[in-house]
C-alpha cells in the first residue's frame, strides 16, 4: 500500500477511530497478554511503593499543607518552622511520584512499542505479544516520550505565568468597572485558560507524536525534528484523532475511580483518611487500572501507527496490519 502525498491527503479520522477501536477490541485477549508483564509488573512495584512508602507521605504532605492554613501572619508567637516541614514532605512526596512515572513509563513504552510493531509489522512481528521487551528500541522510545514531556510542561509554565499575569490585570480592571461581573467572570476565563492549556499540550503532542512508532521499528531517521515537519498541514485532524483515542479512556478512568471512591465510602474530610484508607484504594483500583492502562496504550499506539504509516513515510518494510 502506497502512502499519499502529505501535502494533498486528509487524514480520515473517523475511519481512524473505528480501525483502531476495532483492531484493539477485536482482540482483548492479546492486548492483555502483550500488557501482563509490562504493566503486571509495574502494578506490582508501584503498589508496594505506595503502599510502604506513599501513602504515609500523602498523609504527611496533606498534614503539613493544613498546618500550612493555620499560620497566623501577625502573631509574633507563630512557628515558621512549619514551611521548612511542608517543602521536605514536599520534596518526599514528589520524589516518591517521580520514581513511580519513570517505572509507568518504562512499562508503557515495553508495551506500546510492542503493539506499533504489531500494527505496523504484524501479528506475529518479533518483541510482540507476551513478554517484557526492554532494549535499545524501547529507551528510545521512552526518552523521546520524556523529551515530549519536558517540552510540554516548560512551555505551559510559561504559558501559565503569561496567562496568570493577563488574568489578575483582567479582573483587576473588571474589578474596578463592573465589580458585580467578577465572581462569573472569573470562573469563566479560568475555565477557557485551561482549556487553552489543554491544548496547547494537545498540539505539541500532535506535532511531535509520530516519532514514537519510529523509534519502535527501529527507524533513528524519524525523529521530533522530522515528526514536527512531517505533520505539518494536518495537525488540527492530528488533534482531533488523538483526543477521540485518549478521552474516552481518560473519562473511563475517572469514572471507575468515582464509582470505587463511593462504593468503598471514602471520607470527604481530607483529615481523617487514614494510612489504611489510601492502602484500601491502591488495593481496589489495582485491576480496573491495569485494564484501562492496556486498552488505553493499545488505542493511542494504534492510531500513532496509523498516522505514522499515511505521514511519516515509512520504509517498505512497514505495513498497517489492521
Amino acid at each position: 500500500m502506497t502512502q499519499p502525498d502529505t501535502q494533498s491527503f486528509e487524514l480520515p479520522v473517523a475511519q481512524i477511530w473505528r480501525e483502531a477501536y476495532g483492531f484493539v477490541f477485536s482482540m482483548p485477549m492479546r492486548v492483555l497478554i502483550a500488557a501482563i508483564v509490562p504493566f503486571g509488573l509495574y502494578f506490582l512495584i508501584s503498589t508496594a511503593i505506595q503502599i510502604t512508602f506513599l501513602n504515609a507521605t500523602a498523609l504527611e504532605f496533606l498534614a503539613a499543607s493544613a498546618a500550612l492554613e493555620t499560620i497566623d501572619f501577625e502573631s509574633a508567637d507563630t512557628d515558621f518552622s512549619v514551611f521548612g516541614s511542608f517543602f521536605g514532605v514536599s520534596l518526599q512526596y514528589f520524589a516518591w511520584i517521580a520514581v513511580l512515572l519513570v517505572f509507568g513509563g518504562l512499562a508503557g513504552a515495553s508495551m506500546a512499542a510492542a503493539w506499533h510493531r504489531t500494527t505496523l509489522i504484524g501479528l506475529d512481528a518479533p518483541r510482540t505479544g507476551f513478554g517484557l521487551f526492554l532494549g535499545a528500541a524501547e529507551f528510545r522510545y521512552f526518552f523521546r516520550a520524556l523529551t515530549m514531556v519536558f517540552i510540554t510542561v516548560a512551555l505551559l509554565f510559561v504559558y501559565a505565568v503569561v496567562a496568570m499575569i493577563l488574568y489578575a490585570i483582567l479582573m483587576a480592571v473588571v474589578g474596578f468597572i463592573a465589580p458585580v461581573m467578577v465572581g462569573l467572570l472569573a470562573v469563566v476565563v479560568l475555565a477557557l485558560l485551561v482549556i487553552l492549556g489543554a491544548l496547547i499540550g494537545l498540539y505539541l503532542w500532535s506535532k511531535l507524536i509520530m516519532s514514537l512508532p519510529a523509534a519502535a521499528l527501529g527507524i533513528q531517521t524519524f525523529g521530533l525534528n522530522a515528526a514536527w515537519s512531517a505533520t505539518r498541514g494536518h495537525v488540527g485532524r492530528l488533534m482531533l484523532t488523538y483526543a477521540g483515542l485518549m478521552l474516552p479512556m481518560l473519562v473511563l478512568s475517572f469514572a471507575v475511580s468515582w464509582i470505587f471512591e463511593l462504593v468503598s465510602g471514602g471520607s470527604a474530610d481530607v483529615a481523617s483518611i487514614t494510612e489504611a484508607d489510601l492502602t484500601q484504594s491502591v488495593l481496589i483500583a489495582i485491576i480496573p487500572n491495569f485494564v484501562i492502562s492496556a486498552f488505553s496504550t493499545a488505542l493511542v499506539a494504534s492510531g500513532m501507527s496509523y498516522t505514522y504509516y499515511r505521514l511519516g513515510q515509512p520504509p517498505e518494510w512497514v505495513e498497517k496490519v489492521f
